[in-house]
C-alpha cells in the first residue's frame, strides 16, 4: 500500500512540479461546465501528437451528452464511492462513450484513448477520478477499457482509505493543495508510468 510519506515525497519529485499545465488548467476551475474547454486543453497538451485540438467540439459533443451521468457523480470522492451495480454500470457507460471517440468516422483509430479518457474524467471530477497510462494499467493489472478503469478505481480507493488511516484529509489538502486522487495519480506515475516500463 502507498504510505502517506510516499504520497509527499511523490508530490515534492521535481519532475511532478513540471506538471505545469494541470496547474495552470484544472487547479484554477471553479465551475466544470462552464470551463469544459480548458479541461479538454488539459488533455490536448498532454499528447500534442494526437489532433484533440482540431477534435474540441467532437469531444466537447460528447461530454455535454453526458453531463447528467457526471453530475450524479457531482459530490463524490474516490475513498467514500460506492461501487454499486448502477454506480460501476454509468461509469462504464461513461468511459465507453469517451474512449470510442473517433478520430474520423472512416477510421479505427481512437481520439482519447484509454489515457487521455482517464484524464478528461479527472478533469471533471478530480475528487473521483484518478488518471492512469499503460504502465500504470499493466502494474496494477488492469486492462485499459471500462471494466479495467472500474477495477483500478476500485485498486485506487484500497489507497486512498489507507493514507487517510495515516493522515486526515483536511490536513493533507491544505499541505499539498491537490486531491486524494491526483495525488494517488503522482505517485503513479513517478513509479510506474509507461515510459519507466520501457527503460526497464
Amino acid at each position: 500500500m502507498i504510505k502517506y510519506n510516499d504520497l509527499v515525497k511523490a508530490h515534492k519529485n521535481k519532475e511532478i512540479k513540471l506538471d505545469k499545465t494541470y496547474i495552470e488548467l484544472i487547479l484554477p476551475i471553479k465551475d466544470t461546465w462552464s470551463e469544459l474547454d480548458s479541461i479538454i486543453d488539459f488533455v490536448r497538451r498532454w499528447n500534442s501528437r494526437v489532433p484533440i485540438g482540431k477534435n474540441k467540439g467532437k469531444i466537447k459533443k460528447v461530454v455535454l451528452s453526458l453531463k447528467s451521468k457526471f453530475k450524479y457523480f457531482k459530490n463524490s470522492t474516490l475513498e467514500t464511492f460506492d461501487f454499486s451495480e448502477k454506480n460501476v454500470s454509468i461509469i462504464k457507460d461513461i468511459f465507453d462513450k469517451l474512449y470510442k471517440i473517433k478520430l474520423k468516422s472512416t477510421m479505427t483509430t481512437r481520439l482519447l484513448k484509454s489515457t487521455g479518457t482517464s484524464k478528461l474524467l479527472h478533469g471533471i471530477n478530480p475528487n473521483l477520478f484518478v488518471m492512469w497510462d499503460k504502465g500504470i494499467c499493466e502494474y496494477y493489472g488492469c486492462y485499459q477499457n471500462s471494466a479495467g478503469y472500474v477495477l483500478f478505481l476500485k485498486l485506487m480507493q484500497e489507497e486512498a482509505k489507507a493514507i487517510l488511516k495515516e493522515q486526515k484529509k483536511e490536513i493533507i489538502l491544505q499541505q499539498l493543495k491537490r486531491t486524494i486522487p491526483k495525488l494517488i495519480d503522482e505517485y503513479n506515475w513517478i513509479h510506474y508510468r509507461t515510459s519507466k516500463s520501457i527503460k526497464k
